[in-house]
């Protein structure tokens, strides 16, 4: 298997008895508050029948006082598998609101929930199966052996994701996984349930429990303590060295052993992964109704909140797309925020640039996407401003945006830590530069000679800040990478060809990692229409390079192929210093028969995150890439503190590149990721 490694986090949460079966803590009430005596009912369920004899405890993770973790009461299950626990709580909690989970272990069986928040916990529950995964998945990067160790909102929010996946009340699969635009529709709903069939098997014969340990062992390390801290291993690392023969692997063989959950994968994966599909409502067909057409990038908020740009108004396959003229907001769940989508500001066709500010402020560039035909009507996209809104959606941008700096088709954006904003235009050869955020002190940086708006020879496109502050800017066309000092001068231009290696092609986008280098992604291909785009590449050598912020050369054996690279467009650094890269997908347009598509993973710089053996720009993720049928074409993603990774269904799979290519949906890949404080300025910082 895949190996990671556990983060470190600033509000340590200790949740040792979730992860230990049959460990228990007397149970106390918070001092100085007076008690109130409640009672939780459940039943503990496998494959459908209760569970007799098992020992329940129920436990709060008190987050802003008291103790970090707290046994509030336990029982033993009757022969029906029924429960009830007595447990207090005071007036505290009322602040304090802890997460509250159910444990029932017997023997080397462990079955979990993550029940509810404080006083709005229900009063009766079922655990099984279904609520391990659930709970397993959305706290998978805050597992280890003895405890879970997450940051206040990773913590919070990860409850409401678990709950899309299972509901802790009637111990079925969530309205969300099993609905439309999941449901049937893509495989997400059957992975689930192959997993929570190999935790059946676990609980139907202890000898497939310690198969499970042993398959979830990464290579090099030490065996999972215990059932639930495997499952965490699965998510971890979900896919098994020699894929794609025809061995199955040991996770499939024990889904099989007792598949009382259905549907389930009637084949072996090419990850574990659970990828929730997002339309914003309980629909897939696309029309003028729906939410977002061509999402293009996120950007997460200090309390995981996410933003998202949109390049096209909603319409359908068969219709033109304007420019769009809404940026989203979405709860840590999936669901759209109150008074989301926000309108105003100058928003129109907004495409790459995306960032959350130390306010909580979003700011977000204005491409102008538009179907060509809309070139000719009054709502014709300028492609020369930047938005800006509040956290709670309100335009703070004038209606047509800020224009200052020479803006032309602007593309990428980014803060650095000393409160400039970065911005590179692609239709003009240029990079303009916001000084302490202030439009007023605008200045626009020349990167070569040809700076037409008619016809750019270099569109810089993606924007990137070192850990030394320094801005690094992906040049599309001209297959160059530029870097800029602190104060906008233009430190140096790195070329194409590297000591007789071709390190850059057709370059998009590009992020720092934790130590403040720079990885850039190579599509090999694109050439962005701003606003011509007649200089293609053959698409047949998709990389990623990655340069030192010392010396800004490339890293010995960039650039890093494999991993199910296709026409790499975005490209993000974890907790972990994991690279990840969203592919575009094969360049072929308009098949009747769609090519899935996927996600890339590359062992980063530092080496001791990576699975055993592996090296600096290995692929970790297979020779496919991590696929799933939830995917259109990714432009983008970002992670957010619980470790989910949000990604764009910028266009279809099948799209017309000439009428609405849009794709109208985002994916998420649940608790996948090592977490990042957010916003991100600047380099990724871990928890």
């Amino acid at each position: 298997m895949e190996k990671c490694c556990a983060t470190s986090r600033v509000v340590l949460i200790h949740i040792a008895v979730l992860l230990l079966a049959g460990a228990l803590f007397a149970p106390t009430a918070l001092a100085g508050h007076s008690p109130n005596n409640q009672t939780l009912q459940g039943t503990v369920t496998s494959a459908g029948h209760g569970l007799a004899s098992y020992q329940v405890s129920l436990y709060g993770n008190f987050i802003q006082s008291g103790p970090p973790w707290m046994l509030l009461g336990s029982a033993t299950t009757d022969n029906s598998g029924h429960f009830t626990i007595s447990y207090t709580t005071d007036s505290s909690w009322n602040q304090d609101q802890p997460v509250l989970f159910v444990e029932a272990t017997q023997g080397p069986a462990v079955l979990a929930s993550v029940i509810g928040i404080g006083l709005n916990a229900p009063a009766s529950v079922v655990v099984n199966e279904l609520t391990t995964v659930a709970t397993v998945n959305a706290y998978a990067q805050f597992i280890g052996s003895s405890s879970i160790q997450g940051n206040f909102y990773g913590m919070r929010n990860a409850f409401s994701m678990a709950g899309n996946l299972a509901d802790p009340v009637s111990g079925n699969v969530g309205i969300v996984l099993s609905s439309t635009p999941n449901g049937t529709e893509t495989s997400t709903n059957a992975t689930f349930n192959s997993l929570s069939n190999v935790v059946a098997a676990c609980v139907a014969n202890s000898s497939n429990c310690a198969a499970l340990i042993s398959a979830a062992t990464p290579t090099g390390q030490p065996p999972p303590a215990n059932v639930l801290q495997a499952l965490a291993n699965v998510v971890n690392y979900p896919s098994y060295p020699g894929f794609p023969n025809n061995n199955l692997d040991p996770l499939f063989v024990l889904s099989q052993a007792d598949p009382y959950y259905q549907p389930a994968l009637t084949s072996r994966p090419t990850s574990w992964l659970l990828f929730l599909k997002i339309t914003g409502g309980f629909y897939s067909q696309q029309d003028g109704g729906n939410l977002m057409n061509g999402p293009g990038a996120f950007a997460v908020d200090s309390q995981g909140f996410v933003w998202m740009d949109n390049n096209f108004v909603p319409a359908s396959p068969q219709q033109y797309a304007c420019a769009g003229n809404r940026v989203m907001k979405f709860t840590p769940s999936g669901a759209s925020a109150p008074g989301s989508p926000y309108v105003g500001g100058g928003i129109s066709g907004s495409g790459w640039g995306t960032f959350v500010d130390p306010s909580d402020n979003v700011w977000v560039t204005n491409f102008g996407f538009q179907d060509t035909p809309c070139e000719n009507l009054p709502v014709r996209a300028p492609h020369n401003a930047i938005s800006e809104f509040n956290s709670a959606g309100v335009a703070l941008s004038p209606s047509q945006g800020f224009t200052n700096g020479n803006m032309s088709w602007p593309m990428g954006a980014a803060l650095d830590r000393s409160g400039n904003i970065w911005i590179a235009n692609c239709g003009n050869d240029t990079v303009t530069r916001y000084a302490g955020g202030n439009p007023a002190n605008a200045s626009s940086i020349a990167l070569g000679p040809s700076a037409s708006p008619n016809n750019p020879q270099i569109k810089p496109f993606g924007v990137a800040v070192d850990g030394l502050g320094n801005v690094w800017i992906t040049n599309n066309r001209a297959s160059t990478v530029s870097i800029l000092s602190p104060q906008g001068t233009v430190i140096k231009t790195i070329p194409s060809i590297y000591q007789g290696t071709t390190i850059i092609t057709h370059p998009i986008g590009n992020a720092t990692d934790i130590e403040g280098n720079v990885w850039v992604a190579n599509s090999d291909y694109l050439d962005s229409p701003c606003p011509t785009n007649n200089d293609i590449g053959t698409a047949q050598n998709p990389s990623l390079t990655l340069f030192l912020k010392d010396t800004q050369e490339p890293y010995p054996g960039s650039p890093f192929a494999g991993g199910g690279l296709k026409l790499p467009w975005g490209i993000l650094v974890d907790g972990k210093d994991t690279v990840w890269a969203f592919n575009f997908g094969q360049v072929k347009l308009g098949q009747l028969t769609p090519i899935p598509n996927g996600i890339s993973r590359f062992c980063g710089y530092n080496t001791a995150m990576c699975p055993a053996g592996l090296q600096t720009g290995d692929p970790i993720s297979p020779a496919s890439g991590y696929l799933s049928n939830a995917f259109a074409r990714i432009t983008g993603g970002a992670v957010d503190p619980s470790g989910n990774i949000w990604m764009t269904g910028n266009w279809k799979l099948d799209a017309d590149p000439f009428m609405n290519p849009g794709g109208n949906s985002i994916v998420i890949a649940i608790g996948a990721a090592g977490p990042l404080q957010t916003p991100i300025i600047g380099p990724p910082v871990p928890f």
